[in-house]
């Protein structure tokens, strides 16, 4: 027998850690389910078992390729193919050997008895909302309305992170446009014109002295300046592994003027759509907010719909325990409040989301509308200052051989 540490919801809706004894981690599952569990998570308790399974984890799968695949599998579920037949159809299929491969291992697991939410959640490669969404639909028999659901949900939170990030790419452009041309002046175009100056021993302007001036400051402490940010960047990353210190700067980011707004927008967004997507395919609502706060981007409201869920647990509505985290919009709030006053939370939240998807998008288009003219208004301003603090000289030099 083997012991097992497990994460479980009892019926009462109270989630509990308790260690059981089983001969294997689909025997114990199928048990805790007899009993009216609802089983979040199962790992051995021998903590090198767990430390290699973590080692030997791979990195998710790619979100391109789990679209195409859910899109086939929705087909085949829609079809009513036997599903160890539509798993094999679509391990063939796969447009890549990776999820093949995953495929086949997922397929075996589900021919030896095990179900195929936890045949997915066992290779560590996929969501955990996409594992959470599979097991409601196994509960509910209605696999493919879920799976339906997931691909809609997929394809509108995809399609919005796209456009938040396409947004950015023009204005990161012409940060690494302005960063190229300073570094381009103060190698090549700076060097030849203090060469020929010193040459033709004529008297500079105040602007072309500093001009040079900054060219042979930036050279000579270029490379502690390389260094120095690379000690840096390696220092955030070693501090980011802190909790303190990620919470400390998610707080800060929210509190930036603008972008902070925006990213808070981003981050109720996303974690509305999470949530509305778990609720219709039928997860309760405890186990709903749990892998919505391990699936949500930011750590801080994480941990925030994480304390919410406790309350919940206790006995509190959605909105009040969300309100009391201070992290959420006053409107999203009364949208929520107003769902589960009507019951009709799923798709309040997904109007929820709806509304903060298109208000960042509006923000966003303002925001790089604005951001756009003010980097060619600097660059032009940078080509400006140089063009005319090394030309100088020589309009000097003109009038004083007329």
């Amino acid at each position: 027998m083997t012991e097992f540490i497990c994460k479980l919801g009892a019926p009462s809706g109270r989630v509990t850690e308790e260690t059981h004894q089983a001969t294997s981690e689909n025997e114990l599952r199928s048990r805790l389910a007899a009993e009216g569990y609802y089983v979040f998570s199962i790992r051995p308790k021998d903590l090198l078992r767990i430390r290699l399974g973590q080692a030997h984890r791979s990195a998710p799968v790619k979100a391109d390729d789990l679209l195409v695949f859910n899109q086939q599998f929705v087909t085949l579920a829609k079809s009513g193919l036997p599903l160890q037949k539509s798993l094999d159809l679509l391990a063939r299929q796969a447009r890549s050997a990776e999820i093949g491969g995953i495929l086949e291992q997922v397929r075996d697991r589900v021919r030896e008895g095990e179900m195929l939410s936890n045949a997915f959640e066992s290779t560590g490669r996929f969501p955990k909302i996409y594992c959470a969404t599979l097991r409601a639909g196994e509960r509910s028999g209605s696999l493919d309305k879920v799976l339906s659901q997931y691909v809609a949900y997929q394809k509108v939170a995809r399609g919005f992170r796209k456009k938040f990030l396409s947004a950015l790419i023009y204005p990161a452009f012409l940060l690494v446009f302005l960063v190229g041309l300073i570094i381009l002046v103060d190698l090549f175009i700076i060097p030849k014109f203090t060469e020929f100056y010193a040459e033709l021993n004529v008297p500079l302007p105040a602007l072309t002295v500093v001009l040079i001036t900054l060219g042979q400051v930036m050279r000579k402490w270029a490379i502690a300046a390389l260094v120095g940010i690379a000690l840096i960047i390696i220092a955030l990353r070693a501090a980011g592994q802190s909790g303190i210190f990620r919470m400390a700067w998610e707080r800060l980011k929210f509190r930036l003027p603008v972008a902070g707004n925006l990213l808070l927008k981003f981050s109720v967004a996303e974690f509305a759509r999470t949530l509305a997507t778990l609720l219709q395919a039928g997860t309760p609502i405890v186990a709903a907010l749990q892998t919505a706060s391990e699936a949500s981007s930011s750590p801080l409201l994480a941990r925030g719909v994480a304390e919410a869920r406790k309350d919940v647990t206790a006995g509190k509505s959605l909105s009040a325990s969300l309100r009391a985290t201070g992290l959420f919009p006053d409107m999203a709030l009364d949208m929520v409040e107003v769902g589960e006053t009507t019951g009709a939370l799923p798709s309040m939240l997904d109007a929820v989301a709806d509304f903060y998807e298109e208000d960042v998008g509006i923000d966003l288009s303002a925001l790089v509308a604005l951001v756009d003219p003010l980097m060619i208004a600097i660059i032009a301003v940078a080509v400006g200052f140089v063009l005319v603090g090394f030309y100088l000289p020589l309009f000097s030099l003109a009038s004083q051989v007329h």
